[in-house]
């Protein structure tokens, strides 16, 4: 699964990406080149999937937290991604290396590290808020390296959103092409993004995957 191909489905985010969401608003970076993700992989210490290559070859994030096109929420650059990365390094360092300084739990139990931190996370979203939709290369027995989880800040309770990134990125996709998203908000409506699921009728993503999933909500 990590060497999944993912073209397949980056078309089909395309098309509905093109079809729906306000090209003006909506604006992915040009396309990532082999010397920068060479070294983001020298800088987290692990080597990435062709997938998360494909991802990135596609386009180098977005730098807008407010018109981010998973739900609302940005792809990272790598740069920002990066600087994500470097951040939980030194919360991890301040903590003498202790990733249980701070006691979580984990869904499905057994499937994912229910650490506060873990340096094998690669951020992939950022809300804002110092929580991420990233990749997992230290699963626990339970789980699948490259898996895709929720992690951060505020997610006590970290849960698998797929088993890849290319199942991820399918999930996504059935939900958008299902109808399954919303894209404006009422007049008296205070959202800090428009673009969100259609149900459950929650303004998180996060919080969304989450009942989708049947999984428990993000606090111990």
């Amino acid at each position: 699964m990590l060497e999944e191909d993912i073209a397949p489905v980056l078309a089909r985010l395309d098309a509905w990406y093109g079809a729906n969401l306000a090209a003006d608003k909506y604006v992915f970076n040009p396309p990532s080149n082999d010397a920068d993700l060479d070294a983001f992989q020298q800088l987290v210490g692990l080597k990435m999937p062709n997938s998360y290559r494909q991802l990135y070859k596609w386009h180098d994030g977005e730098n807008d937290d407010r018109w981010g096109q998973i739900y609302g929420l940005p792809l990272l650059s790598l740069k920002h991604a990066a600087a994500d990365w470097k951040s939980w390094a030194s919360t991890l360092a301040g903590f003498a290396g202790n990733r249980y300084a701070i006691p979580g739990g984990a869904w499905p139990k057994g499937a994912v590290d229910p650490a506060y931190i873990n340096p094998r996370w690669i951020p992939l979203t950022n809300d804002g808020s110092g929580n991420h939709v990233g990749l997992d290369f230290d699963p626990w027995p339970g789980g699948r390296v490259g898996q895709v989880i929720l992690y951060g800040r505020d997610e006590d309770v970290k849960v698998v959103l797929a088993e890849s990134l290319g199942q991820f990125l399918e999930w996504i996709a059935g939900l958008l092409e299902g109808g399954n998203f919303r894209l404006s908000a009422a007049a008296d409506e205070v959202v800090m993004r428009q673009f969100r699921l259609k149900e459950p009728r929650v303004d998180h993503f996060h919080e969304g995957a989450r009942r989708i999933l049947g999984a428990p909500g993000p606090f111990l």
